[in-house]
C-alpha cells in the first residue's frame, strides 16, 4: 500500500523515539523550504490550470506544516512529561530506599528494646524467687547500716522493702522498654508499608510507561 511522505516520516520517528523530535523538525524544515520554493516559482503567466495546481500544492504544504507544528509541540510536551516522570520515579526510589533503611534501623532498635525488657523481667523473676526462697531473710543482700543498728544487727523489714523495691524497679523498667519496643515496631511497620507502597507505584509507572512505548501501526 502506498504511503505519503508525512506518514513515512511519522513512522520513522516512532521507530526511533530518541530522534523523534529531530526527525519532525527536519521534516518541517523540508516543508518550509518546499513552501518557499513554490512561492518563488509561482507562475507569472495567465495559465489557469498551472496556477490552480500551484495554489493547491501550496495549500497542501501549509496543511502539512500546520500538522508538523502540532506534532512537534506534542512531542516536546511528551518528552518533558517523560523527563518529569523519570525524576519523580527517581525521587520515589530514593524515598523507598530511605524508608527501607529506616525500617532496618527501627527493627534493630526494636530488638534491643525487646531484649532489654525481657532482661528486666528475668531479673525481676530471679529476685522474686530469691525473695520467696529466703523465707523472710535476705542473707545475700548487702545493706548500709541504719542509725538504729548500733549493735551490728539488721532489720528484716528493711531487707524486704529493699528487695521489693528492686523487683518493682525491674518491672517498671521492663514495662518502659516494652512500650518503647512497641513504638519502634509501629514505626518500623509504617516505614515498611510506605516503602512497599512507593515501590509498587514505581513498578506500576514503569509498566505503564513501557506499555505507552508499544505502538500499534495500521496502514
Amino acid at each position: 500500500m502506498s504511503i505519503d511522505q508525512a506518514s513515512l516520516n511519522m513512522l520513522q520517528a516512532m521507530a526511533n523515539p530518541k530522534s523523534q523530535l529531530t526527525a519532525l523538525k527536519e521534516y518541517r524544515d523540508g516543508l518550509q523550504n518546499k513552501l518557499e520554493q513554490a512561492t518563488r516559482n509561482q507562475p507569472t503567466v495567465n495559465a489557469d490550470h498551472q496556477t490552480n495546481n500551484a495554489s493547491s500544492d501550496r495549500k497542501q504544504v501549509i496543511v502539512e506544516l500546520q500538522a508538523a507544528d502540532k506534532q512537534i509541540q506534542q512531542t516536546i510536551y511528551e518528552e518533558e512529561t517523560r523527563k518529569l516522570e523519570l525524576e519523580r520515579l527517581k525521587r520515589e526510589a530514593a524515598m523507598a530506599k530511605n524508608q527501607r533503611e529506616r525500617a532496618k534501623a527501627l527493627a534493630k532498635q526494636e530488638r534491643a528494646l525487646t531484649n532489654a525488657s525481657t532482661g528486666k523481667l528475668l531479673s525481676a523473676a530471679i529476685k522474686n524467687s530469691q525473695y520467696q526462697a529466703s523465707g523472710g531473710t535476705e542473707p545475700s543482700l548487702s545493706l548500709s547500716p541504719s542509725p538504729a543498728e548500733t549493735t551490728g544487727s539488721q532489720s528484716p523489714q528493711s531487707g524486704f522493702t529493699t528487695k521489693t523495691a528492686e523487683i518493682q524497679s525491674d518491672l517498671n523498667e521492663a514495662v518502659d522498654y516494652g512500650i518503647k519496643a512497641a513504638e519502634a515496631a509501629r514505626q518500623r511497620k509504617d516505614a515498611e508499608l510506605k516503602a512497599a507502597g512507593e515501590e509498587a507505584a514505581e513498578k506500576k509507572a514503569k509498566k505503564a510507561k513501557a506499555k505507552q512505548r508499544t505502538v500499534n501501526i495500521m496502514i
